[in-house]
């Protein structure tokens, strides 16, 4: 994916320091099969952004070959010690002179998702001599997209001062934009915290519970009927999860199934958040394919008409969830309201008759599974 576009943008990447608190040095952590500074070279790159300058300082001789193997820019800041703030003033100064502005983003910060980028550089588009701050509930994060006309003043900063206090105090040209990316406020400041980032690093492609929230109070602020039936089809579907999950393994089965319950809530917490529009599974699916979040829009593009597989995973729990789910209340007597849905739409007698049965064989694949019926699973 390329969303900088014809734009020339470029980013600054501080990695100078000491790692003291880490006590190990970070920029060689890894994540994944790549270390951290790979990490974040390369999601620009995926952005379409080449400029891209590493600031270096403790351990650069150990950097800047893979720096230059990356296809980013080695800066080498000679006075490190002093703070980041020289860093950034190296990174700077260098900056391409056809760039319109640069990302800086840390090399600790390194679990920010593509469409966050993405939708910084959108919000750049509209008025270039702009600052992007991202912000995720209320909180401003990491990166902050800089015009380029404020690098004079960044590289004549006394060495005592703040960058952050210098950019927010640009009131009139100073935009927070809005993201449902958590990554943009979590760095890898200790042991636990990379860890935690690790983790999360492998499973960007699924909004944890705070970034769905952000989501629906995003999309769908002030609907509280829809907001209420989201998460009592998360809560119904995370109950059949376990109870599915448990008599699965519990027969002894030569390849024993887990069911990825953080995908499950995910697709169950968004699955109607395009509810007020027309066609509103296609529609939401769209949108979360583009916010990167490939197989949750899967799911939920088939909660209203499933193809059904030759066993039970993540969605047909959730199809399943939303079909017992009337509003806020669970009715795992679901007949009724199919028949009273096909006397409100005749015209689509086949459509619903379908998706009445396809309830009924989710059911009884779960009651088989599980040993129990719905009622005392949902009990």
């Amino acid at each position: 994916m390329t969303f900088a576009g014809s734009m020339a943008l470029s980013a600054v990447i501080p990695s100078a320091g000491l790692s003291s608190r880490m006590h190990q040095f970070k920029p060689l952590l890894k994540f994944g099969e790549l270390t951290m500074l790979e990490v974040v070279i390369r999601l620009f790159q995926d952005c379409g952004i080449q400029d891209i300058l590493v600031v270096t300082g403790h351990n650069h001789a150990l950097l800047e070959p893979i720096i230059q193997k990356a296809g980013a820019r080695p800066v080498f800041n000679q006075a490190f010690e002093t703070g980041m703030l020289g860093s950034i003033q190296k990174g700077a100064a260098l900056v391409s002179r056809s760039s319109q502005g640069f990302f800086l983003l840390p090399v600790d910060i390194p679990a920010i998702r593509p469409s966050t980028i993405h939708t910084l550089v959108s919000a750049f588009k509209k008025a270039r001599e702009n600052i992007i701050i991202p912000e995720f509930n209320q909180t401003p994060g990491h990166p902050p997209l800089i015009p380029i006309r404020l690098i004079p003043e960044i590289i004549s900063m006394d060495p005592d001062s703040n960058l952050g206090e210098l950019l927010l105090s640009q009131k009139d040209c100073l935009v927070r934009q809005k993201v449902h990316d958590q990554g943009s406020l979590l760095d890898a400041d200790t042991k636990e915290a990379y860890c935690a980032l690790a983790n999360r690093y492998q499973r960007m492609d699924i909004p944890n519970k705070e970034e769905c929230r952000s989501i629906i109070q995003s999309v769908i602020p002030g609907e509280t009927a829809i907001q209420s039936h989201l998460a009592i089809v998360a809560e119904v579907a995370k109950k059949l999860a376990r109870a599915v999950e448990k008599g699965l393994n519990s027969k002894s089965c030569i390849q024993p199934i887990c069911l990825d319950k953080n995908l499950i809530q995910a697709a169950a917490l968004l699955h109607d958040i395009k509810r007020k529009g027309k066609n509103h599974a296609r529609t939401a699916s769209l949108f979360l394919e583009n916010l990167g979040f490939p197989r949750v829009a899967g799911i939920v593009a088939e909660h209203m008409n499933i193809e059904l597989g030759d066993r039970i995973t993540e969605k047909e729990i959730v199809y399943f969830a939303d079909k017992i789910c009337n509003g806020s209340k669970v009715e795992p007597d679901y007949s009724k309201r199919f028949t009273d849905k096909i006397k409100e739409v005749p015209g689509a007698k086949t459509r619903i008759f379908q998706r009445y049965e396809d309830t009924q064989q989710i059911q009884t694949r779960i009651e088989a599974l599980t040993g129990q019926s719905i009622q005392t699973i949902l009990r």
